[in-house]
């Protein structure tokens, strides 16, 4: 298991007081003067941003990943066909043939649209359904889950857009607010769901495969198993729940009853997370005071330290990856991207 509490980019805040109190205490109780200099050391140290997890200023991650070599993609842009305007794409999936499920959000239209690798269009569906269209993902028998963001809901169709369920997570502290819902859903092999609600809640839902609640946890704050915006959710090899949570900078991870297990800090936003098959993890990273539109950056990382791997600059609100490895980073813009691990030998 990784360490809880180590991290590629930036030491937590707990292990920071830790380290300064313990620089503290080695003082010598016998002179005052140097006992009041670490005391004003440990306080201004502990008030920085970099110790308290607040680490934001857009330079501040961009440095920090620098170092992080580039990944080596094949980026391929679909054109749809017969051309569509896909507006804001907010997430995106893939099936198991490759057929790519977009959720955007039209002013009129249908904001669920299926199409071929190649971007051919196959059909879409949903108009009327959906407020603000948020995430969208695949199960493993190939059906299509999609949820709304400003009415936390959870639909479930069949591939050919057919509903089938619907679950109402409620509990919207502000219904005048376009966003305070749900954000993201994962499926554990067990068939029960795990949803994240986080625009206005900061929770965690598990569910059974028929849309009854079973569990929640998490609440509001930067300590462990609090969030700040929990904005994705992802199922490891190992069972264990990986979760965004996005304005705290960092992932956590918990068991599937909700036992917080670690976490890794990075600063800055932590948009989404993604496994893929063969158990590569990827994180989508941003600086917080940076536009939405600069900055951005997909990093692979060691998915048994956190240390980054690899990084490759592009926005990507929510993140799948395809059967055969393949990024599908939402742009929130009408460029639908397919970025494709090349064969590298030399990396790891």
């Amino acid at each position: 298991m990784p360490h809880p509490r180590r991290c590629g980019l930036k030491r937590t805040r707990k292990s920071c007081q830790l380290h300064l109190r313990a620089i503290w205490l080695r003082a010598s109780c016998d002179d005052p003067g140097v006992k009041v200099g670490y005391a004003m050391l440990f306080l201004i140290l502990l008030v920085a941003p970099w110790a308290n997890g607040q680490a934001t200023a857009v330079g501040g991650l961009r440095e920090r990943l620098q170092s992080v070599p580039d990944l080596p993609l094949n980026v391929t842009e679909v054109q749809v066909s017969p051309p569509i305007v896909l507006t804001g794409i907010s997430a995106v999936s893939a099936d198991r043939d490759g057929h790519l499920y977009v959720i955007h959000r039209p002013e009129t239209g249908d904001p669920i649209v299926e199409l071929d690798r190649n971007g051919h269009l196959i059909r879409s569906w949903g108009k009327d359904l959906f407020k603000v269209p948020h995430s969208i993902r695949i199960d493993d028998a190939g059906n299509v889950w999609a949820i709304d963001a400003n009415q936390s809901i959870i639909f479930k169709f069949t591939p050919e857009g057919r509903q089938l369920l619907e679950i109402q997570v409620g509990g919207v502290p502000d219904p005048t607010r376009e966003f305070c819902g749900a954000t993201d859903i994962a499926f554990a092999r067990n068939g029960h769901l795990f949803v994240t609600d986080g625009y206005c809640n900061a929770r965690v839902l598990e569910y059974s495969a028929d849309g009854k609640k079973l569990n929640e946890w998490g609440s509001h704050g930067s300590g462990p198993g609090q969030f700040n915006l929990v904005h994705s959710i992802a199922i490891g090899p190992n069972g264990n729940l990986y979760v965004a949570d996005r304005e705290n900078g960092r992932v956590q991870w918990f068991n599937q009853s909700g036992k917080y297990l670690g976490e890794w800090d990075y600063g800055g936003q932590l948009h989404s997370l993604a496994f893929s098959k063969n158990g590569d993890l990827y994180i989508v990273l941003h600086p917080k005071e940076a536009p939405p539109e600069k900055d951005s950056y997909v990093v692979k990382i060691d998915p048994s330290d956190g240390e980054p791997l690899g990084k490759y600059p592009v926005r990507s609100h929510e993140l799948s990856i395809t059967a055969d490895g393949a990024l599908l980073p939402a742009t929130r813009s009408s460029q639908l991207l397919i970025l494709a691990p090349r064969k590298q030998s030399s990396y790891k």
